[in-house]
């Protein structure tokens, strides 16, 4: 009898070993595109699909990189261009290519810097919590904070100056940086200096960094095509058929 317990209890073992970790859907973009979290606590691997493309691409595996969902609004009808946030985003996972490809978006760093943290300090850009809404459409991000202020990327094309053989782009700037780092500001001023971008150096690419508009006049990028004539509000999304928030069940396979 004893001998039949044992196996009883190694076979009750092996089956609670193979449970299978819980999958849901936590976002749809549309009927054919959506994301699928796998894990517990709405934690976990991460995964993009795109059945119409046939396109099935991991983006954090639950284990060097986790995924927590987004919590606050979410609309996305834009679909070359894709950009996802979590729970603390301090960057964005996007991709340019519909999802075949993906990468990342980060703050642009605006001098002087245009965002105070609950600290009470000036920071490039705003803690998660401030995040509120999250909107990308025409290939192009919109993301608001509860301070009202407006982040987006820039329009999604590159400076045909900056394609390869181009012209490049002259510009001028007001270097005032003996006068902001000196003890003593009497008799200091700045200076108009000329300065180029080159096309084996063009900076930023489309849709790879977030920024407040006005921070773009004390920066390089600002010269560009598609960071110049940017919109003052976030565009009106309509008809849109997807979700307008991630949704997940905590107590998914418990």
């Amino acid at each position: 009898m004893k001998k039949y317990i044992v196996i009883l209890s190694l076979l009750l073992v092996a089956c609670s070993g193979t449970k299978k970790t819980p999958s849901q859907v936590v976002y749809r973009y549309d009927d054919h595109r959506y994301l699928e979290l796998i894990g517990y606590y709405c934690e976990g691997a991460l995964w993009y699909h795109d059945t119409q493309r046939n396109i099935h691409k991991e983006l954090a595996d639950g284990v060097y990189a986790s995924y927590q969902i987004f919590t606050h609004t979410y609309i996305h009808p834009s679909e070359k261009y894709i950009l996802i946030p979590s729970w603390e985003p301090g960057a964005y996972t996007i991709s340019k290519d519909y999802g075949k490809t993906w990468g990342v978006a980060t703050y642009m760093a605006s001098s002087p810097p245009l965002e105070r943290n609950s600290d009470g300090i000036m920071r490039d850009s705003p803690e998660g919590k401030e995040i509120k809404r999250v909107v990308v459409i025409n290939d192009q991000a919109f993301i608001t904070t509860s301070q009202g202020h407006l982040y987006m990327s820039s329009y999604p094309f590159e400076d045909p100056r900056l394609k390869p053989g181009g012209p490049g782009i002259d510009f001028t700037w007001f270097d005032d940086t003996y006068y902001l780092y000196s003890a003593n500001k009497n008799n200091l001023k700045g200076e108009y200096v000329k300065s180029h971008i080159r096309p084996e150096s063009p900076g930023s690419a489309w849709g790879t960094v977030v920024f407040m508009k006005q921070s773009l006049e004390n920066l390089v990028d600002g010269n560009k095509a598609n960071f110049q004539n940017l919109p003052d509000k976030e565009p009106e999304v309509k008809n849109y058929k997807g979700w307008d928030h991630m949704q997940c069940n905590m107590r998914a396979g418990l």
